[in-house]
């Protein structure tokens, strides 16, 4: 049994493989396998180079990783060589979750075939998403040793997310996230240190109000995506500093939707949460969005409450009419 250490040689910033998809392990994994030829250690299995390769000196092997933090990975790809060459190989892939090693892919029997003495690139392994410490690549054949060249590693998409300030709120936009079932936006007053907790549906990401913000605080915030039961990593931080939003009559409008049902709503609003509007339309008749848009109704607010909103859903809107003041 062979552990070595494996500090990277490129920054996080250029951690792909060229042909392969995801990204290299992270910088400070731990590299471990089962035993080692013509001194081809470990490391050379993710030293970004298609060329070298970790070689074995048996027929059923392991390689394993563990990460200096969890990640969450949906998917795993391999390039390896064989001898001879075609050979099969039987790879079965693990997850290491509170110090415990589960099988998170089938054994999957894959037929090695190189060309031009070139590394294999396999197609990728699918595996049940989420956030591991490490991964455990187990392969065996009855007829070539076991070797791989690089191990790339598929993460979640990364939300881009940002932040635009209104009268004691902020609305939040981030990427969508396939097949995510809500997401987690987590937010305070410094950089880096969240003590706020709001859970999003999974068609809030083009539109997510922030209410009850104090004016002139800055906010700092970050979201994740919940998929198959477990949290992504956090997107980029984005912060706001939420301002009074009275404005003069010459910057505001009077907007008019007419309902599919024939209903007519009116609101007065400034310019920019009616070109707010506009754009969640325009973005959402070209297939993104989320499917109901929140409209502060501010002066029409009555009773006993903060805010009211009005949350109009894109499929019931027919027509609507914007007429500005004069200035």
């Amino acid at each position: 049994m062979f552990i070595r250490w494996f500090n990277g040689i490129c920054s996080n910033e250029n951690r792909t493989v060229d042909g392969m998809l995801g990204v290299r392990p992270p910088e400070g994994t731990t590299v471990q396998v089962s035993s080692i030829s013509n001194a081809r250690s470990g490391e050379y299995a993710f030293d970004n180079n298609l060329k070298t390769y970790w070689n074995s000196n048996g027929y059923l092997e392991y390689l394993q990783l563990i990460f200096p933090a969890p990640v969450t990975l949906k998917n795993v790809q391999l390039a390896v060589v064989v001898t001879p060459n075609p050979s099969n190989v039987n790879y079965t892939i693990y997850g290491q979750v509170n110090g415990t090693w589960v099988p998170i892919s089938s054994a999957k029997k894959v037929k090695v075939e190189q060309k031009l003495n070139q590394a294999c690139i396999l197609p990728s392994f699918d595996v049940t998403p989420g956030k591991y410490s490490g991964i455990k690549i187990v392969a065996q054949s009855s007829d070539t040793w076991i070797a791989i060249n690089e191990i790339t590693l598929g993460k979640f998409q990364t939300q881009e997310l940002t932040a635009t300030s209104g009268d004691s709120q902020v609305t939040l936009k981030w990427d969508q996230v396939e097949n995510a079932e809500s997401y987690t936006v987590k937010y305070g007053t410094e950089s880096g240190k969240y003590v706020e907790t709001v859970t999003a549906t999974k068609d809030s990401y083009g539109n997510f109000v922030i209410p009850g913000l104090t004016n002139g605080t800055k906010y700092y915030f970050v979201v994740s995506a919940k998929v198959n039961g477990m949290e992504s990593e956090y997107s980029n931080e984005a912060s706001a500093t939420p301002q009074a939003g009275e404005q003069p009559s010459g910057n505001r409008a009077i907007l008019i939707v007419t309902m599919t049902t024939g209903l007519e709503k009116e609101f007065d609003l400034s310019l920019k949460e009616v070109n707010d509007f506009i754009a969640w339309y325009e973005g959402k008749q070209a297939g993104n969005g989320s499917a109901s848009y929140a409209i502060n109704k501010h002066d029409n607010n009555k009773g006993p409450f903060s805010t009211r909103k009005n949350y109009m859903l894109f499929d019931r809107i027919l027509t609507f009419e914007v007429s500005e003041y004069s200035r």
